[in-house]
């Protein structure tokens, strides 16, 4: 995990879109947050979040996996929790291990009201990496 901070926020944006996910997924990854898809781009949105955000993980033969806090699957995993922000009436994500805040791309640092779910970065098996590539030439 090499932190990022996230450089787009809800307060500043006229849309009020902030790249906290995309910040927590560079962070988890080791990436530089230019190297991660830009969650808070009209493209990422106009195509509902998600689907852009697992298309661009299947690119590189990861996935997620979502559970909720407490999961058994956490321990020993880094995880990106999302949940309330302490900031406004808006969703906020984290970096978490073993289901515990290590680390907001908010300089802040305030964290989440609360942790409605982890999501966990896996590698995509081969049969799922095998499927992906062939809906691509569909």
């Amino acid at each position: 995990m090499i932190p990022q901070r996230q450089t787009i926020f809800v307060a500043d944006n006229p849309k009020g879109r902030g790249n906290c996910q995309s910040a927590a997924m560079a962070s988890v990854l080791g990436l530089p947050l230019d190297q991660v898809i830009d969650t808070a781009s009209d493209e990422v949105r106009a195509g509902g979040f998600w689907e852009p955000i697992y298309a661009w993980l299947a690119e590189r033969g990861l996935k997620i996996i979502t559970v909720p806090p407490g999961d058994t699957r956490l321990k020993g995993a880094y995880s990106i929790a999302a949940g309330p922000s302490p900031r406004g009436p808006f969703y906020h994500a984290v970096v978490c291990k073993n289901g515990v805040m290590v680390f907001d791309p908010h300089p802040s640092d305030d964290g989440l009201i609360e942790i409605a779910r982890h999501d966990i970065i896996v590698p995509m098996t081969d049969v799922e990496k095998k499927m992906h590539h062939s809906r691509g030439r569909e």
